[in-house]
């Protein structure tokens, strides 16, 4: 620990007591990197209430929960063991199941974190402990900053020598266009639709699940039995016509084993949705995969019951209930979390897979090529960066259908220029700060076209492209993890093909001096923690 931390550490657990009183945490750690050296990323346990884990004092990049905040960039909490299966095992070890952590973010680098487990009452963590445990992080900046620690004493802005740098930033600044008369039509109405528009992120409205999505959410319940003692599963759809179920079990299911099964889940929806679902009135889809079996499955066979949601990003309503002949012992209940988070992202996946995408598609593919191959060099290169941006966002751990959003906004990225005299200016070197200026403009253009056809979460992601986490970027000047993650994915894959590609506007550049650049601009233009992910997983990104 370095000395002005260790000199302040009454300050900053008089700071953390504030996880009590605002949270309602009944136990609470602060990590601070351990050195000076950012660069390092290692974060040591500063100061503490309540928490006793000894294997948790010294944390560096590999840490899942470190890793996660990195790339996030904002607080988070889990409830339950199954909402987060990169975090399962951690907080199955230490005996909870829920989870508040808040990074401390300043220029761009992880400073440190804070991390509050099980709130008091039982209670799950919400929305309002994301404000509390915010404010309680910045407070423990505003002390480092008091005291010039990391870097966070003010500082003046300071202009950057790039000449392409200087001349973007002049250009963006001045209005003028060195473009034709149909490219500024095309730049004014993109102005005029998107100040009628509000591209904020919003939370995804998740739809109820159709006949067609309950048959492939049938097709994945067999693999509950792999659990270890499992006798029985379930899925219950609420919120559908008499709540329809499917039952897979490993012999056939007498009546009353029927009975406690509804019993058990009439109360869970009582205690959880607070409703009551009368589920006697639905015959039940049984299915047998092993076929008929000398001993049936009864009431009596049945130790216990569990039911837990699948949170899926895109839909609500499904159950997943588990039947056990035997209470489940450690290795049962890690494969029970482990298989709740994979059923999630199956049905996601198939869901996303089977409807929807291909309409979606079809409609990006007409967006990026409306006119047969006219410009087959800007058609390659967005397609690269869509199949690279959906395979980093996978490895940063987005969900399937976040993950496709990344996928379609990667395909269109760069539509808008096909409107801003993009045959004429393409590969031209020397553009003057008013050509530049216009074609900045992209961003803003491509997201007028692609909302009111691939929605508003595509057209953000599309806008924001050019935004850097120092500020320094366009439209908007956006910074750090204000700018949506799926665009801090595009920027870096366009980037690297940019960089790379042998039909770029640039002399492409080896693998190894691109990664270079990369890294040299990590944490003013790119996100670090997406840099890092990046050149790390490179060879399952590239082809």
């Amino acid at each position: 620990m370095i000395f002005e931390v260790k000199a302040m550490q009454d300050q900053l657990k008089q700071i953390l007591y504030g996880c009590v009183e605002h949270v309602q945490a009944t136990r609470a750690a602060l990590y601070l990197s351990a050195s000076g050296d950012l660069n390092e990323k290692r974060y040591e346990l500063v100061t503490s209430y309540a928490f006793n884990d000894a294997g948790r004092k010294v944390l560096n990049a590999t840490d899942d929960l470190v890793d996660r905040l990195a790339v996030k960039r904002n607080a988070f909490f889990v409830n339950g063991l199954g909402s987060d299966t990169r975090l399962s095992e951690m907080l199955f070890r230490q005996g909870t199941d829920r989870l508040l952590a808040a990074p401390l973010f300043a220029r761009g680098r992880l400073l440190g974190f804070i991390d509050m487990r099980d709130k008091a009452g039982k209670k799950p963590f919400g929305n309002p402990d994301l404000d509390a445990a915010r404010m309680i992080a910045d407070q423990v900046l505003s002390l480092l900053t008091s005291r010039k620690l990391f870097g966070l004493a003010p500082t003046a802005i300071s202009v950057s020598d790039d000449t392409t740098s200087k001349a973007l930033q002049s250009a963006i600044m001045d209005q003028r266009y060195d473009l034709s008369a149909p490219a500024v039509k095309a730049i004014e109405a993109a102005r005029e639709s998107m100040a009628k528009r509000q591209l904020a992120p919003t939370a995804t409205a998740k739809k109820v699940l159709t006949e067609s999505d309950l048959e492939i959410v049938r097709l994945l319940l067999p693999a509950a039995l792999a659990i270890p003692g499992a006798v029985l599963a379930c899925f219950s759809a609420i919120g559908q016509l008499e709540t329809p179920q499917s039952i897979v079990a490993i012999a056939e299911v007498t009546e009353d084993a029927i009975e406690s099964l509804e019993k058990h889940l009439q109360a869970w929806f009582r205690g959880v949705a607070h409703k009551d679902f009368d589920l006697s009135t639905s015959q039940p889809q049984l299915i047998y995969p092993f076929g008929e079996q000398i001993v049936p499955v009864s009431a009596a066979g049945i130790s216990t019951i569990l039911s837990a949601p699948v949170n899926a990003q895109s839909f609500e309503g499904l159950v997943l209930t588990v039947a056990f002949e035997r209470i489940p012992a450690g290795q049962a209940q890690r494969a029970l979390t482990m298989f709740l988070h994979q059923i999630e992202n199956s049905v996601e996946s198939a869901i996303i897979a089977g409807g929807g995408r291909s309409d979606r598609q079809l409609v990006a593919e007409r967006l990026l090529e409306p006119d047969f191959q006219r410009y087959p060099e800007l058609v390659d290169h967005c397609r690269q960066v869509s199949i690279m941006s959906a395979r980093l966002a996978t490895l940063v751990g987005l969900s399937p259908q976040q993950v496709e959003t990344v996928r379609l906004a990667g395909l269109v990225h760069d539509v808008g220029l096909r409107l801003l005299d993009y045959e004429r200016l393409y590969r031209r070197q020397g553009l003057t700060a008013e050509e530049m200026r216009g074609l900045a403009e992209h961003a803003l253009v491509g997201a007028a076209i692609v909302e009111p056809l691939l929605g508003p979460e595509v057209a953000h992601a599309v806008l924001r492209h050019h935004e850097r986490v120092d500020g320094k970027g366009y439209p908007s000047h956006m910074a750090g993890q204000t700018i949506p993650l799926a665009s801090r994915i595009i920027q870096v894959c366009d980037a690297w093909v940019a960089m790379t590609s042998a039909a770029s506007y640039q002399t492409a550049l080896t693998r190894g001096d691109a990664a270079r650049r990369l890294k040299a601009s990590a944490g003013t233009q790119f996100d670090e923690a997406v840099v890092a992910r990046f050149l790390k997983s490179l060879n399952e990104i590239i082809d």
